[in-house]
C-alpha cells in the first residue's frame, strides 16, 4: 500500500466485495446432472491419477494420499466459498493499479481468488448434486417408487 493510497482513501474508501458462503444446487433436469456429474467424476479421477499415482518409480503412498487429500480439500473450499468482488472498483481496466485507492487491491485479490476457485467449482458442484440425486434414489421408500 502506497502513501497515496493511505492519504487519499483513508476517509472515503471505495466499495469492496466480500466472501460469501453456502451451497449451490443446480436447477437442471436430472439426466443432465447425472451426465455432468459422472463427467466431473471422470475428470477428477484423471487429475488424481495424473498428479498422485502416475509416477510409479517415484510413487509413495504418503505422497499419493497427501495429493489426493489436497485435491479434495481444494474442491471443498471451491464448493463452499464464493468470492464476490466489486467489479466497479478493480483499478484501471481491471489490471492497472489505481495509485490513489487501496480498495481496488482488495477487489483484484477477490477477482483472482474467484478465478483460482473456478475449476474447483466446475468439478465440485456437479459432483455434489450427483451425490444428492444418488442418495435420494438409494434411500427412496418403496411407496415413493409408484409416483
Amino acid at each position: 500500500m502506497s502513501l497515496f493510497e493511505w492519504f487519499f482513501e483513508k476517509n472515503n474508501p471505495g466499495p469492496t466485495g466480500n466472501f460469501d458462503r453456502g451451497h449451490y444446487h443446480l436447477a437442471w433436469p436430472r439426466i443432465w446432472i447425472i451426465i455432468v456429474g459422472f463427467c466431473a467424476l471422470f475428470v477428477l479421477g484423471v487429475v488424481i491419477y495424473v498428479l498422485a499415482f502416475n509416477r510409479f518409480h517415484y510413487y509413495n503412498a504418503v505422497n499419493g494420499t497427501l495429493i489426493s487429500v489436497s485435491i479434495v480439500a481444494y474442491l471443498a473450499l471451491a464448493y463452499y466459498i464464493y468470492p464476490k468482488p466489486a467489479l466497479n472498483n478493480v483499478g484501471f481496466f481491471g489490471f492497472i493499479d489505481n495509485p490513489f485507492r487501496y480498495t481496488d487491491d482488495i477487489n483484484r485479490m477477490l477477482l483472482w481468488s474467484q478465478l483460482l476457485l473456478l475449476p474447483g467449482k466446475i468439478l465440485a458442484i456437479p459432483i455434489v448434486n450427483l451425490w444428492f440425486i444418488m442418495r435420494a434414489v438409494i434411500y427412496r421408500k418403496p411407496a415413493d417408487l409408484n409416483r
